[in-house]
């Protein structure tokens, strides 16, 4: 059963893992106006899962699953990688990439959905109000864009398939039981799902070594050992730690982290819906995961 006081491991992990994706979507979108976003997704989803699996290795945990464990870890990469990427990709060719990543990041209420009436959850007040309030964040961080996002619906449409199919995979994964370690469950999931990739990579752009700025190299670079070897690393730890709806919840400063990082990098606007945004988010956060974590202390605390 899940402590009801957040580990202090599983906070920290929640931060970096904010300004891992939130910086994402700025860099991304650099990185593909000269890779091509299928050799871009392919190569770094593979380089990733390799050496999440050479870390495993040299860290001494196990690193080959069980024989029942193969079929369970295909189909949660297939829904947290494969689908998610090949998605995400196709969206964000169609419509700018802030918008993308806000709407990909209304997965937390898709988790909350699914969790009811598919695995049959059923989330505490606090739970559903931190739910409402980041959702609010979303919205009003999405309300400057909605014409823009009515101008694409097929990629609106794409990217918001991809966030239930990274939810699904949020709240199968959770309740598997794993006889691998983090490290190494990271690491194959982000190897087989590769592989549907690679698979149509030929058909689609062609298998070639792409000619592209030192830039954008380096931007790729981050991608693969940041936003993928880092961060999905710290999100099946944050999984294993937290109840599935508060692990969501706990994303949903990645898009206000990325509209403001969007705005540093790329010069794109930043007013009042961010702060708004960011104010609505933190409330969200503060409830579900800054309150419980204050709770020990004021037990603990002396009685006058």
């Amino acid at each position: 059963m899940q402590s009801a006081n957040p580990p202090r491991l599983g906070l920290l992990l929640l931060a970096g893992l904010s300004f891992a994706w939130g910086i994402n979507w700025p860099v991304m979108k650099i990185a593909l106006q000269e890779i091509p976003p299928w050799t871009f997704r392919s190569w770094s989803c593979l380089a990733a899962g390799l050496s999440l699996l050479a870390l495993a290795r040299a860290s001494g945990g196990a690193l080959r699953p069980a024989a029942g464990e193969w079929g369970r870890i295909a189909t949660a990469s297939i829904f947290n990688v494969s689908l998610w990427h090949v998605l995400i990709a196709y969206g964000t060719m169609m419509m700018a990439s802030g918008h993308a990543s806000v709407l990909a990041f209304t997965m937390p209420l898709w988790a909350a959905l699914l969790g009811m009436l598919v695995f049959g959850d059923r989330p505490s007040l606090r739970v559903v109000a931190a739910l409402a309030l980041g959702i609010g964040g979303i919205v009003v961080l999405l309300s400057r864009d909605l014409a823009a996002v009515g101008d694409s619906p097929l990629g609106a449409g794409l990217v918001l398939a991809g966030a239930l199919g990274w939810a699904f995979g949020t709240l199968y994964q959770k309740r598997q039981q794993w006889n691998v370690g983090t490290l190494a469950l990271a690491g194959w999931q982000l190897l087989i799902g590769s592989i549907p990739i690679f698979v149509v990579l030929p058909f689609v752009e062609g298998v070639r070594f792409p000619e592209a700025s030192l830039l954008a190299w380096a931007c790729m670079a981050y991608l693969t050992f940041v936003a993928l070897v880092f961060a999905y690393f710290a999100w099946f730890k944050i999984v294993s730690l937290f109840p599935a709806n508060v692990a969501a919840i706990g994303t949903l400063l990645t898009p206000v982290i990325g509209v403001a990082s969007g705005a540093v990098i790329l010069g794109e606007p930043f007013g009042w819906r961010e702060i708004v945004a960011l104010i609505l988010v933190g409330s969200a956060l503060t409830l579900v995961l800054i309150i419980p974590a204050m709770q020990p202390r004021a037990a603990s605390a002396p009685a006058d």
